[in-house]
């Protein structure tokens, strides 16, 4: 059967089984993944931005083809991740350009789109380098171009230029020496030709009522070849991202403003609407320079160094957090732990905790800014991210999270779970906050560390969280008054009184109270005392203490918790935002694991 036009349900067809076949290959992609960083997630990052695209067009599936060709780029720049992503928006934003108020395409001006829409790709990178995607891309719509004319079927078209990409494909490791060190051919260029092929073969075989729900395959980390190198040194080790939205935006001072800060700029979208990529060691700096040319939302930011890490990880056991866990980040490194973070705002301005502000800067906002800050949990879309590019690379994800009755993050993880297929997933409530979550977290790494098995690990963790108490002292109660969760009344009663307030998490998830102590002379010291009390006889395992800007306290709790239980391994941190919010400034921490 000949196909003789595009229009937009037809490219709603065969763009869904383009997407599908890219979500059956995700994998491989991020076992390939060399370039330009070896972290492991272009596959990851391909389908993310494409299942974004497959979800908007399922809400208007009846446009005309120009219209949803705008919806597409809408959503690509929306939902891009990575490099890889971003290029693949600004394809899409290209393409609809050209094809603007059109009902229907011929071959022939489908190929002209395809030629404007890889011009475009090309544009949206500060340096664009031959053997990547684009090299794929440029090659399959010149030949588009070159033979659309010949061909009045997009079969036969399709099929030619298909050969064409192959053909580039194969070449790029010719054009990038990093790509043929490694013995591989460029991870985003073969994503871009699985979606070829899976556009052909729809054509071919197909028919175009035969879509179904895009899921993607189970993967074998245990057969991924080591192709990235042991150690990665990065000057900017931070993948960053967001969306910027305003009435007029010029893409090229955009541009010119993250050349700045860091490199693999990728500034892709419309005078209205852009994604940002960039590769930078200063998120929040950026994040910040963005805010004066437009407004910026879906903040995003990775550490390369963590995702390269998770690609050569000789362990088969994932151990994720999320940000409300506190721990020193030796200690994170060493049992090389994926961390989730929880998003902070100050009025409408929106951060990412402990990446894009820093504690010191948190401290000093807490104590200045006319806002009182407010936590809320990780995106959705940030879970299910880290949670498939995880299970690209181990065999089971255990993952440690604040208190289901006081946050929907664990039910996040949940729901992220269903979305990924891998031998062993589960969600623990860590029944704890802060340093106290982080001493079941070392117990779980420890365990995964001394190669024990899933079933093992698990137990273990769970036995953590009943054996793991936490405290917490307060230098004052403006805090929690500014957050609401205590009246300007009981504030003043305590005050008044010369209570010091010693808070707990206990064993249902709920914050509660841990007692008083009395006087304002020497109140930490007393909050130690009342620590060791509720101690009491009981074997000690492991101590933590976290700080809110107030380490001297922090090291005299330390000394007197070290001759009381010298047996005890003792952990030192500072206090997070996301508990700093309630605690405020000053505020002291204790956690116990008893044996």
């Amino acid at each position: 059967m000949k196909i003789a036009y595009l229009d937009g349900r037809r490219l709603y067809r065969v763009l869904y089984a383009g997407i599908q076949n890219i979500l059956d290959n995700q994998d491989y992609l991020n076992k390939i993944n060399v370039f330009p960083v070896p972290d492991g997630d272009t596959g990851t990052n391909m389908a993310y931005t494409l299942m974004g695209i497959a979800e908007r067009m399922q809400t208007h599936l009846y446009l005309p083809l120009g219209e949803l060709s705008q919806e597409v780029a809408n959503a690509a720049i929306d939902n891009a991740r990575g490099n890889s992503g971003a290029i693949l928006a600004q394809f899409f934003q290209g393409f609809a350009e050209a094809v603007a108020g059109k009902a229907k395409l011929s071959t022939t001006q489908f190929a002209e789109a395809t030629a404007m829409a890889s011009q475009s790709a090309y544009l949206a990178l500060s340096h664009p380098r031959e053997g990547t995607i684009l090299s794929v891309i440029k090659s399959w719509s010149t030949c588009l171009r070159e033979k659309a004319g010949h061909y009045r079927d997009y079969l036969s078209l399709m099929e030619s230029a298909l050969h064409e990409a192959k053909a580039a494909l194969k070449y790029t490791p010719e054009q990038l020496p990093v790509l043929k060190k490694a013995g591989v051919v460029d991870a985003a260029g073969q994503g871009f030709v699985d979606i070829l092929e899976g556009i052909f073969h729809f054509m071919q075989h197909g028919n175009l009522r035969e879509t179904h729900k895009l899921e993607s395959l189970p993967i074998d980390p245990a057969g991924n070849e080591d192709l990235h190198p042991e150690t990665l040194n990065l000057d900017y080790p931070f993948c960053t991202e967001c969306v910027m939205t305003g009435a007029n935006l010029n893409r090229q001072t955009v541009m010119h403003e993250l050349e700045q800060h860091g490199d693999s700029v990728v500034v892709a979208g419309s005078s209205q609407h852009i994604k940002i990529h960039l590769h930078t060691n200063q998120p929040g700096q950026v994040f910040g320079r963005l805010k004066s040319l437009g407004q910026v939302s879906q903040q995003k930011v990775d550490d390369m160094r963590v995702q390269h890490r998770a690609a050569t990880d000789p362990k088969t056991i994932a151990l994720v957090v999320d940000s409300t866990c506190d721990l020193p980040p030796e200690i994170f490194d060493r049992f090389h732990v994926h961390i989730i973070p929880v998003r902070l705002n100050f009025g409408d301005e929106e951060f990412i905790d402990k990446i894009t502000i820093s504690e010191e800067e948190f401290y000093q906002r807490l104590l200045t800014d006319k806002f009182h800050p407010k936590t809320s949990q990780p995106p959705l879309g940030d879970i299910k991210r880290l949670l498939k590019f995880l299970a690209s690379h181990y065999s089971s994800i255990i993952s440690i999270n604040v208190p289901r009755n006081s946050s929907g993050t664990i039910q996040g993880i949940e729901a992220g779970f269903k979305e990924i297929q891998v031998a062993n997933k589960v969600a623990v409530d860590g029944l704890s906050l802060s340093i106290g979550t982080g001493l079941v977290v070392i117990e779980a790494g420890e365990a995964i560390e001394a190669g024990e098995s899933f079933e093992n690990v698990v137990r273990r963790t769970n036995e953590a969280t009943q054996k793991t108490d936490v405290y917490v002292g307060l230098d004052s109660m403006d805090a929690i008054l500014r957050g609401g969760r205590v009246t300007d009344k009981k504030k003043k009663l305590i005050e008044a009184l010369h209570l010091n307030p010693v808070l707990t998490m206990n064993k249902t998830g709920f914050v509660g109270s841990a007692g008083v102590t009395f006087g304002r002379r020497h109140k930490f010291e007393k909050f130690v005392k009342l620590v060791i009390k509720k101690i009491g006889n009981r074997e000690v395992k492991r101590i933590g203490i976290v700080h809110a800007v107030n380490p001297e306290a922090a090291e005299a709790a330390k000394m007197t918790l070290n001759q009381r239980f010298p047996q005890a391994e003792i952990y030192m941190s500072t206090v997070g935002p996301a508990l700093g919010v309630h605690a405020g400034r000053k505020a002291l921490g204790v956690a116990v694991q008893f044996v």
